[in-house]
């Protein structure tokens, strides 16, 4: 009864309100104009954005003890937040709460 609910929801009220969604969205696209006056700025603080955001993710430190600093520091700078700028030495990651690392391997000192 519960998932037959739940699909229920989903076909009657959720889906058509995101084709309703799109459609306009869409349509948006279309009809205005680009403005590119401010490209520049806007670039400008999407790479602070960018930078704030990559030295404060959270899960840099998983990152890390998962798949090592090298790694964690390419992912974040150069997927998750490309614009951001990359500091000598990568990122400051500090130690996992309760010591971090993979299953069966012992926490990372320094990582």
């Amino acid at each position: 009864l519960h998932n037959k609910l739940i699909e229920e929801v989903v076909a009657d009220d959720l889906f058509p309100a995101f084709q309703r969604y799109v459609k306009l969205h869409n349509k948006l696209i279309k009809e205005v104009e680009p403005n590119t006056d401010d490209m520049e700025a806007v670039l400008e603080r999407q790479a602070a954005y960018d930078t704030y955001s990559a030295e404060r993710d959270p899960a840099t430190g998983l990152f890390a003890a998962m798949f090592g600093k090298e790694w964690a520091d390419d992912f974040v700078f150069d997927f998750l937040f490309s614009l951001s700028e990359r500091k000598e030495g990568g990122l400051q990651i500090p130690p996992m709460f309760g010591g971090g690392g993979p299953p069966g391997r012992p926490p990372q000192q320094g990582a």
